[in-house]
Order: C-alpha cells, then sequence, then structure tokens
C-alpha cells in the first residue's frame, strides 16, 4: 500500500502550550480549536483536489481521539470515505488526568455515539464495545512499549490493504515518530533526533516492493500563511 500519515489539526491543547510553553491546564482528550477546524477543512480541500494524483485516497483510519476524528470528518465528506477508528493509532501516553512528568492515572475516550456526533462516518473497531467508551489507550512512558504499538498498527493495515490501496491514517506528532521508525526498519523504538510534523501536516510513505520509499516529511503547503498558526509542534 501507499500510506499518508496526517497529523491532527490544532487542539486546544496545542492552542495552550503555544500561549504559555507549559502543560498545566491541559484537558485530556482536547477537541479542536477554531483554527483547527480550519485547518482540517483546508486538507480536506486540497485532498479533494487532489484526487487522480499522487495524494489520492482511497482510505482513511484514525485514532479514537477527538481531535482525530474531528480531523478526519471533512475528509471523509470531502472524499467520500468512511473513517475506519483504531484504538492503537493514539498519541503517546494515552488519555490521562494529571501531569505526564508527575502523578497521572487513566481517563476513558468518547463514546461511539460521540464520536460520530464529530464524524458520522466513523467505524467503530470491531475488537471494541459498540456502546462503550474507549478505554483511553494509558500507557506507560517506555518507548520500546510505543514502538510495539506502532508496529501491531502497521502490521493490521498492511493486513489489511493492498498494493493498490492509498490509506490515510489521522495520528499525532510523538506517535508519528515510532510509525516512522517502524517504516524505516530503525533497531531503535524511534529515530535519535524528533522530526517535526506540523498540525495536519502529511507524511508520504510507498510501501510496495522490499524497500519502503519517503516521499515526503512535514508537508503543509495547504495551510498557507494564514492558516499555519505558530506550528507548534508539542
Amino acid at each position: 500500500m501507499q500510506l499518508l500519515l496526517i497529523r491532527h489539526a490544532q487542539s486546544a491543547n496545542n492552542l495552550l502550550y503555544q500561549q504559555t510553553g507549559a502543560k498545566a491546564g491541559r484537558h485530556p482528550d482536547p477537541p479542536l480549536t477554531p483554527l483547527g477546524h480550519r485547518q482540517a477543512q483546508a486538507l480536506a480541500d486540497h485532498l479533494r483536489q487532489a484526487q487522480g494524483g499522487p495524494l489520492a485516497l482511497t482510505h482513511l483510519h484514525a485514532s479514537l481521539t477527538v481531535r482525530a476524528v474531528q480531523t478526519a470528518a471533512p475528509l471523509a465528506r470531502a472524499l467520500g470515505l468512511p473513517v475506519h477508528a483504531h484504538a492503537d493509532a493514539h498519541e503517546v501516553g494515552g488519555l490521562y488526568w494529571g501531569a505526564w512528568d508527575g502523578e497521572r492515572g487513566p481517563t476513558p475516550g468518547e463514546t461511539p455515539a460521540g464520536l460520530r456526533a464529530h464524524c458520522p462516518d466513523l467505524r467503530w473497531p470491531g475488537d471494541l464495545s459498540p456502546d462503550a467508551p474507549w478505554d483511553g489507550g494509558f500507557e506507560t512512558d517506555d518507548p520500546v512499549e510505543h514502538a510495539d504499538r506502532a508496529r501491531r498498527l502497521l502490521g493490521d493495515l498492511r493486513a489489511r490493504h493492498g498494493p493498490d490501496d492509498r490509506v490515510g491514517l489521522v495520528t499525532h506528532q510523538l506517535f508519528a515518530q515510532f510509525l516512522i521508525a517502524a517504516l524505516l526498519g530503525s533497531d531503535l523504538p524511534r529515530l535519535p533526533a524528533t522530526l517535526r510534523v506540523n498540525n495536519t501536516a502529511t507524511c508520504a510513505f510507498d510501501l510496495r516492493g522490499d524497500t519502503v520509499r519517503v516521499g515526503w516529511i512535514n508537508r503543509h503547503d495547504h495551510l498557507g500563511g494564514h492558516l499555519g498558526g505558530a506550528l507548534v509542534t508539542a
């Protein structure tokens, strides 16, 4: 398959970090900001115009966070595709109350009905309860755990899709680092340096054949100057 990694649009936590430089007051499962919704729509418009070219998508997948589902919603409308949700595609750490570097604990995510209110085209994972919220994916800060989850997710996508499929996956900045390392066959859980992936930026990979080919990293020309914001990565 060909894979397009898509970072979600600007979330309330992204804006908080941009304004304060800190994570105090963060929301466990933040929604998009008004700017984030405009960024997501800009990406959807861009990909709709690209149908038939190298950015044309045949399938859409997303994590079960509110910000990822809200980002995927305009893509689904623009491309006429359902959004297949994945419990393994969430951000590093999962959903939690408290501070990443202090006391913290698990908190559940949205229900299927709650997420479909944002994206009616969402397809709930078959291995999760069709009525209960997902568990939020809380995990330790062990990079090996994140790397295992990245390989598991990529293995699932490879099993689902063939060489003619062009797959878009809406995911997250830090988890994308583990996905990229796994795609490139790195012996390390993640790459030695963090690759910048801005809000709604895309990273393209061609998985056909024996060698993974990188098309681009952090492409966000669809935003222009007026929708880029500060292009924060946190």
